[in-house]
């Protein structure tokens, strides 16, 4: 019956929108398209609230902490960060094969882990989940497998995820774990906390893609995923430009986006005499925020061809590189468009708000609070 309400408001918003738009003056106001195809809305963001189309909104990211990844106690190449409730944070390095604890201020406070196929051991540790109860879930990429350490730290259970490439780990609103495959980028897998196979969702049709270096396509992989604790899951693919919300009993609920300046699109094959491929745009990067708000960073890249390596293929420079952050609310409509001036992907929002960005080249980790601009 819920579902039924909000595809009738979906209908009647739409509505409204059709009448007013046009030549209508610029109220402040949402614009945009909302059509329902299928039982699901899909919401199509024209024009912004308080700004034009080729303008960007005055948001504030302010650095309130650095780990210095190139310290004493070094990581290398970090794809995974999360928080629990004391605010300690947690890194999953994938190159020295161990897991890092941290206080809120940055100290270090302990580490697990080595190279292998152990029990404490890891290949690729890409990702990490914590659960009600403060157990700390961690999936291994390389090993297909997820390794359970208790609030002190200590082993707790490990499990098969049965799955090639396991990239993302998340847990739902009831519990239940959720991970997301790189080989199989068109499904979510959902298991008990045990490792029970339970279900599988998510069908959005797109191709994986592999561009830029291998760290760009691992931090960024084919799409994101985070979960809210009323029960909702939401995906953000790379190429093309699609955020999707799932509804934990009813599916796929409602798909949205904005207009882009540049078409998010993969790299094109390109001919003789060309320079380089196509301009490139990448969706991606997506964090929630306590208040609702839906975060996505989106990329225009330019490359030009300098060569060809030892088996013929192109060998590629990134010539241009440009990056917008888009702010959404819970429903998909588009608020707002930043052009923020840090480095790094935003990995992790901890519940007070701030934002984790890890830097890649800088070996670094980079904690932000956020204010936006006055409606």
């Amino acid at each position: 019956m819920r579902r039924v309400q909000r595809v009738v408001l979906s209908v009647l918003a739409a509505a409204a929108l059709v009448s007013g738009c046009g030549d209508a003056p610029d109220d402040g106001q949402w614009r945009g398209r909302i059509e329902v195809v299928a039982g699901v809305s899909r919401v199509i963001s024209d024009a912004p609230i308080r700004h034009p189309p080729d303008q960007t909104a005055d948001v504030n990211l302010i650095e309130d902490m650095v780990i210095d990844g190139r310290s004493e106690e070094t990581f290398s190449s970090v794809f995974g960060v999360t928080t629990d409730r004391d605010d300690n944070i947690y890194i999953a390095d994938a190159v020295q094969k161990r897991i890092l604890k941290f206080s809120d201020d940055g100290s270090l406070l302990a580490s697990v882990g080595s190279e292998g196929v152990g029990p404490l051991q890891f290949s690729v540790p890409v990702d990490m989940v914590l659960d009600d109860d403060q157990k700390l879930y961690v999936l291994d990429s390389e090993l297909d497998r997820v390794t359970v350490f208790n609030p002190d730290f200590t082993f707790a259970d490990i499990w098969s995820t049965q799955v090639t490439k396991p990239r993302r780990i998340r847990i739902d609103a009831e519990g239940n774990v959720l991970i997301f495959v790189i080989t199989q980028h068109e499904l979510i897998y959902k298991f008990s906390p045990s490792g029970n196979p339970l279900d599988k969702f998510y069908n959005p049709g797109e191709d994986l893609r592999r561009i830029g270096t291998f760290d760009q396509f691992i931090a960024y992989s084919d799409a994101a995923m985070e979960t809210t604790v009323d029960g909702y899951v939401f995906v953000s693919s790379k190429h093309p430009y699609w955020i999707r919300k799932f509804d934990r009993v009813n599916g796929l609920e409602l798909e949205f986006h904005r207009t882009t300046p540049f078409k998010v699109v993969p790299m094109g094959r390109w001919g003789a005499g060309v320079l380089g491929p196509p301009p490139v745009g990448i969706s991606g990067g997506l964090a929630l925020l306590p208040e609702g708000r839906v975060m996505n960073a989106i990329e225009y890249q330019e490359f030009e061809q300098i060569g060809l390596n030892a088996m013929g293929m192109p060998q590629l420079k990134m010539t241009k590189l440009d990056r917008w952050y888009d702010f959404f609310t819970s429903e998909g409509k588009w608020e707002m468009t930043a052009k923020l001036d840090v480095s790094g992907v935003p990995m992790h929002v901890d519940r007070q708000g701030r934002i984790y960005f890890v830097e890649l080249d800088a070996g670094r980790i980079v904690r932000y609070r956020i204010s936006f601009p006055r409606s």
